[in-house]
């Protein structure tokens, strides 16, 4: 897997793109790595803010959305997704050549791994890794083939007379909702009680130390399979309106803004738990204090 500089002459580029197109959300990446760094070690914490030079990690995971249209970066577009029809298994379905995310996971993974990378590739592997574990936990990134995980199902959503698609409603409107920033956001998220997450009541709150480390697998086939498993419940939508677009409405988003979450949750852990194998791996568990 080739690539060409990020965090070079690109930077310049960056301010074109709206934060409100970006996939998954560009406050999902946010909350997702505020998740992370409360549960990164102190020699993990130090490697990370050494490759960022002290940047914000949230920040550093959204970049991969911002260039993947820009010249020379159009290959990665393809990371970020893989497609697979409910009747295949992600065990032996035809892998798209292009690349995909589980691909895209893998090697950077391995990439942060590589003592010979210099400050700028491991700045970039960072960047990538960070944002792929974010887009592998949304549903719909783990999509089917013939609506392009639902950005081709028009929907109608709540009370707005904006054009919207299914794969919007997972990146950002069911979050949008709640009003709060990715720091209050990853921070509610972080302090559950342990029956307060709904379907799987977990909690993050130090009390549930073992479903901590269970969630901190690495395992990237796991993740997807779990997304895949999720789209019953993803498609599950109501009668077409007379404009053929699916209405989205409140019980719609009160029954599945928990299963979000959850991911948001569950990404923000896997990827401390990843982050922490990679630059402290005698650290068996992961950290439960939060910072204030």
């Amino acid at each position: 897997m080739t690539r060409p500089s990020l965090f070079g002459p690109i930077i310049a580029c960056l301010v074109m793109f709206s934060s409100a197109a970006l996939p998954f959300g560009a406050d999902g990446h946010r909350i997702i790595a505020k998740i992370a760094e409360n549960h990164l070690s102190d020699k993990t914490a130090q490697a990370v803010d050494e490759i960022t030079a002290s940047e914000d990690l949230g920040k550093i995971s959204l970049w991969p959305d911002r260039i993947r249209h820009l010249s020379g970066w159009k290959q990665s577009k393809y990371w970020h997704y893989i497609n697979i029809d409910d009747n295949e298994q992600l065990s032996n379905f035809p892998r798209d050549e292009d690349g995909d995310v589980i691909s895209a996971l893998e090697h950077f993974y391995t990439e942060l791994q590589n003592p010979q990378l210099n400050s700028k590739q491991r700045r970039e592997a960072l960047a990538f890794f960070s944002h792929f574990v974010g887009d592998i936990h949304q549903p719909l990134h783990v999509g089917r083939r013939d609506d392009r995980g639902g950005n081709n199902i028009s929907v109608k959503w709540l009370d707005s007379s904006k054009s919207a698609n299914l794969h919007q409603v997972w990146d950002r409107l069911m979050t949008d909702t709640e009003n709060k920033s990715p720091a209050q956001y990853s921070r509610s998220l972080d302090s559950l009680s342990p029956n307060s997450l709904s379907p799987s009541s977990l909690s993050l709150n130090g009390e549930n130390q073992t479903q901590l480390n269970q969630w901190q697998h690495c395992d990237f086939w796991a993740w997807a399979q779990e997304s895949k498993a999720l789209r019953s419940q993803v498609y599950d939508l109501g009668t077409k309106t007379p404009n053929k677009r699916l209405p989205i409405n409140n019980a719609y988003v009160q029954r599945n803004k928990p299963v979000i979450e959850q991911r948001l949750l569950m990404a923000g852990v896997r990827l401390a738990g990843c982050l922490n194998d990679i630059f402290d791996p005698q650290k068996k568990s992961l950290k439960t204090s939060l910072k204030k």
